[in-house]
């Protein structure tokens, strides 16, 4: 069964003398046909492992959340990692890769712990 997902944030801030409403959505336009959710435990720490996307062959979007110890993501990991994002304790990315996905522990000799949802097409 095919579907369509939409992710949406939004912030208020009110009472500083300025009312400040943000919003961004990011919409998967392909029906996504398949979804993983994951809790990881880095392995070994200092060692980029690849993102396991489950079922999912097309990727259609990433949400990804650094539970403890912060992370470095490489979207289109090549020979060697290159981080394109980095994720705080705590903190919440949204992202469609461009190619192969690899994370990484942000802090030295650290094996943080990430969880997951990817959503794409098998």
């Amino acid at each position: 069964m095919a579907v369509v997902c939409t992710i949406k944030t939004s912030i208020e801030l009110t009472g500083l003398g300025k009312d400040i409403s943000l919003s961004e959505s990011f919409d998967v336009t392909t029906a996504a046909t398949a979804a993983t959710y994951n809790y990881r435990v880095l392995a070994t720490a200092d060692t980029a492992e690849l993102l396991d996307l489950g079922d999912v062959s097309t990727v259609e979007l990433i949400w990804i959340k650094a539970v403890s110890g912060a992370i470095d993501i490489d979207c289109d990991f090549s020979s060697s990692f290159d981080a394109d994002i980095s994720i705080a304790e705590g903190e919440v990315h949204t992202f469609k890769p461009a190619g192969t996905v690899y994370v990484k522990n942000n802090g030295a000799a650290e094996t943080p712990s990430y969880e997951y949802v990817v959503v794409g097409t098998t």
